[in-house]
């Protein structure tokens, strides 16, 4: 039915029909399809090909002719290939790329434009048309220049676009990628971009034309194979990144994007630094480091416990309960769980973040061809030798005057500088120096700065590649001890362990972790770190005879004036190492300068009652601890954390400290109490996990079990310790079984045993009084149960902390 004439009176604009809109779609597609068609077409084209020799006098024995098809080019290419460029920029104001869509479905790129940009290409160089003149090579050249903008439009990424809309274009994507992995694709652009390149000084258009060669090869390695498993057959034609790597160091591509990495502090290049950091990122993408030198890691696997027979301890017999008043006797730890294997096999429920974050480096590893391992490790090394240290002295330059780091440049290129420092570690034929730009004070405080600002900024994505680069800093700073750059490693490690609010941020890192907002791979990351940072500092800390830290600190007015008072002979310069204060220790207090505190001049009006009650900051300079400082990392948020990777059991290597450290050094096996974590723990009794420390972890744990019943048998000690309780009865007492009949956690001293003691309240009154007993002294009352109650630690979590949070009571403030 028409629409009457007062429907469009009102002004409101009338809803389509869904035929109404095939139709419109229709025509705008028989429209772009026009276009295509003009682009040009395949032609036969003959020519004599001579099948024999001259003979005598010139005379040739036999001549054919043979008819090949060629692609010609119509006279209006440029016209269309521009039109084709406006429908695409249309179609960029809607949501469904319904042009693109169908450029891919009619194989434009592969039929068409590909074609047009070789033929034209052959005819732009000198050596392929010397008779070209001026105005027909200006017109090949705006050709050539149309087709590298739509080779940008059409192989440019997704990630951006619903997920529908990416469904749709994988294929399509990775068709392309197929398609310039052609030697004659990869030289026609290598040559357009060598060929400008080569003058002292390019136009706007013609550096436009560089930096979009270089967009498209980005574009092209980015695209992303199907992630196929090792194991399949027949499906070797669907992975094309190796075989372009392959066809880019034959090219000599490789070669050419080495020497503008090692010209990027280079003026000219300033704007192609951001890509090229892409590109050298996508040549190695989804290729872990193992994979470059075959050090593919082999879980550990102890033998006792594959062992079959019976329990060390000859004679030992479990007797587990069933729960129906049967007992079951059975001979060793695999026929006990065996039963029950059930209760352990089943890993606590992984919480996954609620939406998964877009990250700017991909971590799902793929399988490399072993042919393209030899290019990948020769271009590692031609990068670390000649290009790492000027890229990245020119990237972190112009950091400096970023105004935003939340993209995906900066996560890459931490990403990259700590990728290289774990390739140059790994290959020690590569010299150390090669990297050390990146371990300089300067760009290293860069590094732990855009980590600060991550973490403040909840971009988890971009955190992770962050804590990569300087774990990989602090390895590399490491093994440059005792070497020729013993000095550099001893400048930056003192400067970064004598800044307390470092300190504080490692701290911070290991207490981050929400498990509905950030990845599983950004736990383990944190594990990593915090292992490398610990062990890192503790050789420091063993290296010194005495080691400082400088802190800011807030002191309240009325507070410093009552020191002061009290105290007035005490000068405000910091402790000497060795303890003394110096010649004259009855100096009197320096006199306040003038830039912002009140001089002792007799003034009888002094400061305001305004200004007494504003507190100050000072940084102040103490002595440090590291068996102090390691409490920092005994809090509830870490155990719970780090007990996120036992199910399932990931990155043990670096868990097992931070466990150990918790439970046995700073003792505080109580932190563990929980239902959730206790879970967790349990799994570690399953026979059929294997995983590096496995003997470590299980006798760990058996210890912390050990303690755990201790308490639960105690409603005195459960409260106390706010203990829960296991809802799995059965996997209990089959645990209880285990731990009768074996000497796992036995090792160890227990923290939490069943000795008397007196628990005073932590109130300043009784803390004062020096008559009372102190806290945990053994008494001779049998008839009471205590236990040595845990150091004070703050429960909060970090949302709730300010900006006044720090680290003082670990450290002699």
């Amino acid at each position: 039915m028409e629409p009457e004439i007062e429907d469009y009176a009102s002004g409101e604009e009338q809803p389509y029909s869904d035929e109404q809109v095939s139709e419109e779609v229709d025509r705008y597609r028989r429209i772009v399809l026009s276009a295509c068609s003009s682009l040009g077409n395949l032609q036969p084209v003959t020519k004599a090909v001579r099948s024999g020799c001259f003979g005598g006098e010139g005379r040739p024995i036999h001549c054919v002719s043979g008819t090949n098809m060629e692609y010609v080019p119509k006279d209006d290419c440029l016209s269309s290939l521009k039109d084709i460029k406006r429908y695409i920029q249309m179609d960029e104001q809607g949501d469904g790329k319904w042009v693109l869509q169908w450029l891919g479905e009619w194989q434009v790129l592969e039929r068409d434009i590909i074609p047009i940009f070789t033929l034209c290409v052959k005819r732009l160089l000198p050596s392929q048309s010397p008779n070209a003149t001026d105005e027909d090579r200006e017109h090949i050249l705006k050709i050539v220049t149309m087709c590298v903008e739509l080779f940008v439009f059409l192989t440019w990424n997704m990630k951006t676009e619903s997920p529908e809309v990416k469904m749709r274009f994988t294929q399509i994507l990775q068709m392309y990628k197929r398609m310039f992995a052609k030697n004659e694709v990869i030289f026609g652009l290598l040559s357009i971009a060598v060929m400008h390149l080569r003058k002292g000084h390019n136009t706007e258009r013609e550096a436009m034309l560089v930096k979009g060669v270089l967009y498209v090869f980005r574009n092209i390695l980015a695209i992303p194979d199907p992630l196929i498993s090792p194991t399949s057959k027949n499906m070797s034609g669907l992975e094309v990144h190796d075989k372009l790597l392959a066809i880019l160091d034959t090219e000599l591509a490789v070669d050419f994007f080495m020497t503008l990495l090692s010209s990027a502090d280079d003026r000219r290049f300033k704007d192609l630094r951001p890509i090229l950091v892409d590109v050298i990122y996508y040549m190695f993408y989804r290729v872990p480091v193992s994979a470059l030198f075959d050090k593919h890691g082999a879980w550990f696997e102890h033998s006792d416990l594959k062992r079959g027979g019976r329990h060390p301890t000859f004679g030992g017999v479990y007797a587990v309960s069933t729960g129906e008043g049967t007992i079951m006797p059975v001979f060793n730890a695999r026929e006990v769980l065996r039963p029950f294997a059930n209760l352990f096999k089943k890993p606590d429920k992984i919480r996954l973040p609620k939406v998964e974050p877009e990250c700017p480096v991909d971590y799902a590893w793929r399988s490399v061809d072993p042919d393209a391992i030899p290019i990948l490790r020769r271009i590692a090394a031609v990068f670390i030798e000649s290009c790492f240290n000027p890229f990245i002295i020119a990237m972190f330059d112009d950091l400096k005057t970023a105004t935003s780091i939340v993209n995906d440049t900066v996560p890459r290129l931490l990403y990259i500088a700590g990728y290289f420092i774990d390739v140059s570690l790994a290959n020690t034929e590569i010299d150390l120096g090669c990297t050390c730009a990146v371990v300089q004070t300067q760009i290293f405080g860069q590094v732990m700065r855009f980590t600060s600002t991550y973490m403040e900024l909840k971009e988890w994505s971009s955190l992770e590649p962050a804590m990569y680069c300087i774990q990989q800093i602090l390895l590399a700073l490491s093994k440059m001890c005792g070497t020729k750059l013993d000095s550099l490693s001893e400048n930056v490690l003192s400067n970064l362990f004598y800044d307390g609010d470092a300190l504080d941020l490692f701290v911070k890192l290991c207490r981050v972790y929400r498990p509905t907002k950030m990845r599983r791979q950004c736990l383990e990351q944190i594990a990593r770190l915090a292992d490398t940072f610990l062990n890192t500092l503790k050789a420091y800390a063993e290296s010194k005879s005495g080691m400082y830290i400088k802190k800011k600190i807030k002191r309240s007015a009325k507070k410093k004036a009552l020191n002061d008072a009290s105290q007035p002979s005490v000068s405000d310069e910091p402790v000497a190492a060795n303890g003394d204060m110096g010649e004259d220790e009855t100096k009197e207090p320096s006199v306040p300068d003038s830039d912002g505190e009140l001089e002792d001049s007799g003034n009888e009006g002094g400061v305001s009652s305004d200004d007494e009650n504003i507190d100050t900051e000072q940084m102040v300079e103490r002595s440090f601890d590291f068996a102090r400082f390691e409490n920092a990392f005994a809090v509830n948020e870490v155990a719970k954390s780090f007990t996120n990777l036992l199910a399932p059991p990931s990155a043990m290597e670096y868990v097992y400290p931070m466990l150990y450290r918790i439970a046995i050094t700073c003792q505080r096996p109580f932190l563990f109490f929980k239902k959730r974590t206790m879970d967790r723990l349990l799994l570690m009794f399953n026979d059929e996990l294997n995983f590096p420390h496995r003997v470590e972890m299980l006798d760990l744990v058996c210890w912390i079990f050990r303690q755990y019943m201790v308490v639960m048998d105690v409603p005195d000690l459960c409260k106390y310790y706010k203990a829960e309780g296991l809802n799995n009865k059965l996997a209990v007492e089959c645990v209880l079984a285990f731990l009768k009949n074996t000497r796992f956690g036995t090792s160890v001293k227990p923290v939490i045993t069943r000795h008397v003691v007196n628990l005073l309240p932590s109130n300043k009154d009784t803390s004062k009084n020096e008559d009372d007993a102190d806290v945990g002294q053994i008494t001779e009352d049998s008839n009471q149960l205590a236990a040595v109650p845990p150091v004070p630690v703050a429960n909060d979590t970090l949302e709730d902390m300010d900006d006044d949070f720090d680290l003082d009571q670990y450290f002699n403030f």
